[in-house]
């Protein structure tokens, strides 16, 4: 018996003795019988917005309507639902016409004059029938039914496909391999029952550690290829590789027995490798079983096609673990370098530095990993907790009886241009209750004007917030002085460039001094960084810059003894 759900068929048909007659043939008192709901339309033009939204199980055709006559209606219905199965009715016996409507999707022709209900069902039936068997004649040519990955047709197409996109794009792509190396073990020992199962789960862990976009399938047995398009670099394969391998070598359940499945994987990229889908296939399962070789059956890995690369993709990997754990250990901090008053020497407000206290180098400053938070976008995420950290210590000197103290905090381009940075900002000063006016962002003019209208809009919200806006190196770019009046800005401090090349009469100097003159009439204050020596504080003095930091007032210090430095000086002399 079918199911007794109504299924909904859409009538398109504009004659109202054709629609009646429809109606009374698909009434029906037996309880044994498929319900119908029947929706009608009398053209196209309403036709189509019910297509689109779904549920319509079959459709019964007039091909000819107000808007749409003889074969082309056909096309056109078939064209904007090509997954409903469509039953053609037609006024005359047209045999011709029959087998063309056949031919362009038509599930079945009927006849107006003499059709019963039980012919009119059973087309409407059948026409179902025959289009779910269709449908699943078409998902097992391209899927495989044990995993429900793409098989190997669906793959070859996938991979010509993401090719040309590649080419167009002028994108790299990576083609993977994957084998696993004791599947033999789980068949032999606990029986193909779980070894299915095994495969199975595999399939939902490779695809739960791609990217949407990407396209995993199943070769055959236990191996694997998975489809890596739109990457930048041989890095963006190779963190990906190292997740496929990490989410593998969690333990299977399988039944009552727990198992550890090990896997290699070969990495082909696009063109680098070969730009013929042949040949990189065989350089990524040549790279297969190059990872096979060079290790244990008892160990995951993946190897490139290119020995270079296996070797400088795993050194940037193995940085990201460090950095990674580094995070996640607390070894990074903020050090506090004081910004004083030129003239008077009162500590304005300090700025955050960021800091690694690596477990076996020492405290590194940002010049040494700096680079490598930005290429692996950990930037981002440690951004944000450096902008959280700093927010908490101003509320703590703030609470400690330094009210008017300012924080500052550098802002790298790639944090900038994440979605959500505003919202982690001003989520963290309000969650933190800190005043605003407090906190001061800074910026390096090239990454402003990178995306000009975003960075206007951004710029506007956390100016009108109340948080302070900065520009970092001001002077090194022929842009300057057009930056002060497009974005926000409430101080710049002039690049170290200057400073170290300055002398009285020098071309450096009169840039600087013109910058400073040029802030000051738009009502934003100067700062010069990098101050080392007396003359170069005599030098920020004669240029009228207001404030000042550097090593001749105070090295970058820990939180304790930056604390400790404000309670015991409000004023800080310069260190001969």
């Amino acid at each position: 018996m079918m199911s007794q759900v109504a299924a909904k068929v859409l009538l398109i048909e504009d004659n109202p003795g054709d629609v009646k007659l429809v109606q009374v043939l698909l009434e029906s008192s037996d309880e044994h019988q498929q319900p119908f709901e029947l929706i009608r339309v009398g053209q196209l033009s309403d036709a189509f917005p019910l297509l689109s939204k779904g549920g319509i199980m079959a459709i019964l055709l007039d091909l000819g309507l107000p808007d749409g006559n003889g074969i082309d209606t056909l096309i056109r219905v078939h064209a904007a639902a090509p997954m409903i199965p469509i039953v053609v009715l037609s006024a005359e016996e047209d045999e011709m016409l029959a087998i063309r409507s056949v031919q362009l999707g038509a599930q079945d022709f009927l006849v107006k004059q003499g059709i019963s209900g039980m012919l009119l069902r059973r087309a409407i039936c059948y026409a179902m029938e025959r289009k779910r068997l269709m449908e699943q004649l078409q998902y097992l040519a391209h899927y495989d039914v044990l995993t429900g990955l793409a098989n190997r047709k669906l793959f070859y197409d996938r991979l010509k496909h993401d090719v040309i996109g590649a080419k167009r794009s002028k994108k790299s792509l990576a083609l993977i391999f994957l084998d696993l190396n004791d599947f033999k073990q789980v068949n032999d020992s606990l029986g193909h029952h779980a070894g299915d199962e095994l495969l199975k789960n595999v399939a939902k862990r490779l695809s739960g550690s791609v990217r949407a976009s990407d396209c995993v399938a199943r070769m055959g047995g236990d191996e694997f290829t998975i489809i890596l398009n739109g990457l930048n670099n041989a890095e963006e394969a190779a963190l990906i590789a190292d997740k496929i391998l990490k989410a593998l070598v969690e333990p299977f359940q399988l039944g009552g027995s727990v198992m550890v499945i090990r896997a290699s994987l070969g990495i082909a990229t696009y063109p680098d490798d070969s730009d013929e889908l042949d040949k990189l296939i065989g350089a990524a399962d040549s790279a297969m079983y190059k990872a096979k070789e060079s290790g244990s059956e008892k160990i995951s890995r993946f190897c490139f096609y290119s020995a270079a690369m296996t070797a400088k993709v795993q050194h940037e990997v193995k940085k990201v673990h460090q950095l990674k754990r580094a995070h996640e250990n607390g070894e990074f901090e903020l050090y506090y370098q004081p910004e004083v008053d030129v003239h008077s020497g009162k500590i304005i407000g300090m700025e955050a530095l960021l800091r690694w206290r690596h477990p076996n180098q020492g405290v590194l400053t940002p010049s040494s990993f700096m680079q490598d938070l930005e290429d692996t976008g950990l930037i981002v995420p440690i951004g944000e907790w450096v902008i959280r950290k700093a927010c908490e210590q101003c509320k703590v000197w703030q609470d400690q009886g330094f009210p008017t103290l300012t924080v500052s905090i550098n802002i790298s381009a790639k944090q900038f241009r994440h979605n959500g940075f505003a919202d982690g900002v001003l989520g963290a000063i309000d969650q933190l209750s800190v005043n605003p006016a407090l906190v001061e962002l800074g910026f390096n003019e090239e990454t402003l004007w990178e995306e000009e209208a975003r960075s206007v809009i951004v710029l506007d919200r956390l100016s009108k917030a109340g948080v302070k806006l900065s520009l970092d190196h001001f002077g090194s770019g022929s842009i300057s002085f057009k930056t002060l009046t497009r974005f926000p800005i409430h101080a710049i401090k002039i690049d170290h460039a200057l400073i170290a090349q300055a002398s009285s009469d020098s071309a450096e100097t009169a840039i600087a001094k013109a910058a400073i003159e040029i802030a000051h009439v738009f009502n934003i204050k100067g700062l010069a960084g990098g101050i080392e020596t007396q003359d170069q504080l005599d030098w920020a003095r004669r240029i009228a810059c207001d404030e000042v930091q550097g090593h001749l007032y105070s090295k970058p210090l820990p939180v304790d003894e930056a604390t400790e430095l404000m309670a015991r000086h409000d004023f800080l002399s310069p260190q001969d």
